[in-house]
């Protein structure tokens, strides 16, 4: 029974001195990627919601981006994203840390009696 169907495989090409032609090399060091950046994820999340909000918020941002430029090949876009996210979480902790400082330092003084008389003029009609 014969087959109809069949195709021969295809034939090697031949180099100009009746030899088989060697398949060409590749060069693998473009495969591998560089190492994913760190995205800072956690770490913006944290000082967001310890430190300062507006500038944990923008890391947040970033954050997010690092993987997804990552996962799609765009390395160097994800290695700025990295860094912006690192900036921007370390801005909003040492804000918030600023902060807190004063804060205390003020309290503990006691010269909060401009922020004592607005909690005093905004409080309700009720003296606990």
């Amino acid at each position: 029974m014969e087959d109809n169907n069949f195709t021969p495989p295809p034939v090697p090409p031949v180099d100009g001195l009746g030899g088989w032609q060697a398949p060409p090399v590749r060069d693998t060091s473009d495969d591998i990627p560089p190492l994913k950046p760190n995205n800072w994820l956690w770490q913006s999340i944290v000082a967001t919601i310890l430190c300062c909000l507006v500038f944990g918020v923008v890391g947040i941002i970033y954050a997010a981006k690092v993987d997804s430029l990552y996962y799609k090949g765009q390395y160097e876009e994800a290695e700025r994203a990295a860094k912006r996210a690192k900036i921007w979480t370390l801005i909003a902790v040492v804000v918030g840390v600023v902060y807190i400082a004063v804060s205390l330092s003020l309290y503990l003084t006691g010269n909060l009696e401009g922020l004592q008389e607005l909690i005093e003029e905004s409080a309700s009609g009720y003296n606990f």
